[in-house]
């Protein structure tokens, strides 16, 4: 069977009778011939033209003074005024150094901080402690571990000694803190020192200034309290003994 085959395209049929498209109306435009002026090899003469300012070396360039605009000097930043520097210096606490033997607590050290004293609105740990003043809280702490001493395994122990040693010592000590501000002369006789023994950890979107037995009554339950403060931990105390050291 033979095919045959076209050597050809086809082309679409063309109808004369339908009007074709009409031809778009075309224009010549005439271009100026513009050149702009001519350049020379010799400077504009004064007067004439803009010219640039010979650059000399070492000396500082020239601000062209606009119309109706100011030139001001250099900006330099802004140093704190006198009053608020003198707020940051004299915002400190006193970090004060417990021991507690038995059912007794005494201070034993006291340091003079500088900062501010940041109240965290979360206790956790099994104990905690307060520093109050009436039913004011001046702040409080979390005391985890207090009085327990955990010690390692040894590399080369066996048996039942392959395991952590938790010891409660009977004499111990921790740290509290309290704003220097908050210790006067009139102040240091009434202050209260406690250390609560907490069943859950407390936690509260804002410390009141309140004492915890009065924020969380369900929740502590005080076992050690300190009255009174020795005139030792007066930050004038304190900066008169740093300075004979």
């Amino acid at each position: 069977m033979k095919l045959n085959r076209k050597t050809s395209r086809s082309r679409p049929p063309v109808d004369d009778r339908k009007p074709g498209k009409p031809m778009a109306p075309y224009e010549r435009l005439e271009v100026p011939a513009y050149r702009g002026p001519a350049k020379s090899g010799s400077a504009p003469r004064p007067g004439r033209g803009k010219a640039k300012a010979a650059f000399v070396a070492g000396e500082a360039p020239r601000r062209r003074a606009a119309t109706g605009v100011v030139d001001l000097p250099d900006m330099r930043p802004r140093r704190p005024s006198r009053s608020a520097a003198e707020n940051v210096v004299n915002e400190q606490y006193v970090r004060l150094r417990i021991r507690v033997r038995g059912e007794q607590m005494s201070i034993v050290d006291s340091h003079l901080v500088d900062g501010p004293l940041v109240q965290l609105t979360s206790l956790a740990g099994g104990n905690a402690y307060e520093v109050t003043l009436g039913d004011r809280l001046l702040h409080a702490g979390a005391l985890p571990d207090l009085g327990i001493q955990r010690s390692f395994v040894a590399p080369d122990a066996e048996g039942e000694k392959r395991a952590h040693h938790v010891t409660r010592r009977e004499v111990f000590e921790f740290t509290a803190r309290v704003p220097a501000e908050a210790l006067t002369k009139a102040t240091i006789g009434d202050i209260t020192i406690r250390v609560h023994r907490i069943k859950a950890e407390l936690r509260a979107e804002h410390m009141l200034d309140r004492r915890l037995g009065l924020q969380f009554a369900r929740e502590v339950r005080p076992v050690l309290e300190l009255h009174g403060l020795p005139t030792s931990v007066l930050p004038v105390e304190i900066r008169r003994r740093q300075g004979e050291r």
